[in-house]
């Protein structure tokens, strides 16, 4: 019999390594939007949006879990009323047992999320934070197991999100040592007699993590860790990262303005793209702000590149730009975002070896005629 998956695992596994649900904007909704308790997990439906249609063919597949980026719930619900449509697909999901979680801001500020999976489809480099929001801070979390368990150790310390740097994941340090220990009454150890000093072949293993979730770290090692009590260290590490929206990035090789419109149309299937002006000189660096950014322009002035590459241009803001030398791609919200959920449901089915299922509109909402 496999691994009962919940509907808690998979958001401890989006939290270690793709987007921590507790760093989002104020406004936003990102996390648990509709749970059905003790559900057990076994096909989960990824999308970019939980409309009527994306809800009924996450049903009609027979998944239990709907993630979607865009979150269900904006704003207080204050009843449920069957006879309106947002309430009656809310009523439809509880009805079929399906359970919806969302990752919007979480996953636009995530590390290697949205921001950073776009640039990486541009074939883009150099790429840092466009808008800095904060900074990550990181620990250092030593941990003494005998060298038979400590396999399991640094399996727990991964799953549980430690050892990511920069773009290598897993990243651990260990060397073997013996460790020495006199059990106390009382005691019920897992080696060694109450009284007597033992001597036991240990490993010891350390890796990092962000200090926000070194508890859910700490957690899965004392569950992994076959002694009583857990030996382990937790050092502060002076190498915070800022982390924030957006991203900064160049070309392996600069473009024409042409060849650099055609080049994003092509790598994100866009069939059209808006633009303010376009520009007489070649891009070498450029801006990706996914969904709805092009407010951000200025930012542009401040990053010290003049081409943003985003969705949802206003008339005041490409005129404003314009006006400054910076150039806004609007390729669509639809088409920055719709992309990743792809690349996140490949990545959930290999960690919990479940079907994904990816349930796609055809095309944006948003319609040319």
């Amino acid at each position: 019999m496999g691994r009962l998956i919940k509907v808690k695992d998979i958001l401890d596994f989006l939290e270690s390594g793709f987007a921590d649900l507790t760093r989002q904007y104020d406004w936003d909704n990102s996390g648990r939007q509709l749970i059905i308790k003790d559900q057990k997990i076994k096909k989960t439906a990824l999308a970019l949006d939980p409309t009527e249609k994306v809800i009924e063919e996450a049903i009609k597949e027979g998944c239990e879990l709907l993630i979607t980026h865009h979150p269900l719930f904006f704003g207080k619900t204050k009843s449920i009323d069957s006879s309106k449509p947002f309430d009656a697909k809310v009523i439809k999901a509880i009805k079929a047992n399906l359970s919806i979680v969302a990752a919007h801001t979480s996953l636009d500020l995530a590390d290697y999320g949205l921001n950073d999976y776009i640039c990486y489809i541009l074939n883009a480099k150099n790429i840092s934070s466009f808008v800095k929001e904060g900074r990550h801070d990181f620990v250092k979390i030593v941990v003494f197991v005998p060298r038979t368990h400590a396999e399991a150790i640094r399996v727990a310390m991964e799953k549980s999100g430690g050892g990511h740097i920069g773009n290598y994941s897993g990243c651990t340090f260990s060397i073997d040592g013996v460790g020495r220990f006199r059990p106390g009454v009382d005691t019920n150890p897992y080696i060694g007699t109450v009284g007597e000093l033992e001597a036991v072949d240990e490993a010891r293993i350390e890796t990092i993590i962000d200090q926000r979730k070194a508890a859910k770290l700490i957690e899965a090692v004392v569950e992994a860790h076959p002694y009583e009590e857990v030996p382990y260290d937790i050092y502060k590490l002076d190498m915070g990262k800022e982390y924030g929206l957006g991203r900064v990035c160049g070309l392996e090789q600069p473009m024409s303005t042409p060849n650099f419109l055609q080049h994003i149309k092509d790598k994100l299937d866009a069939d059209t793209l808006k633009i303010n002006f376009e520009l007489d000189k070649k891009v070498e660096k450029f801006a990706v702000v996914t969904g709805s950014g092009a407010s951000m322009w200025k930012s542009c002035l401040r990053a010290g590149v003049n081409v943003l590459v985003t969705g949802d241009m206003k008339h005041h803001d490409a005129i404003d730009a314009k006006e400054n030398g910076v150039m806004i791609v609007d390729a669509g919200h639809f088409e920055t975002e719709r992309i990743y959920m792809k690349f996140l449901a490949d990545k959930i089915s290999n960690e919990f070896n479940i079907e994904t299922v990816l349930i796609e509109e055809d095309t944006s909402i948003i319609h040319w005629r």
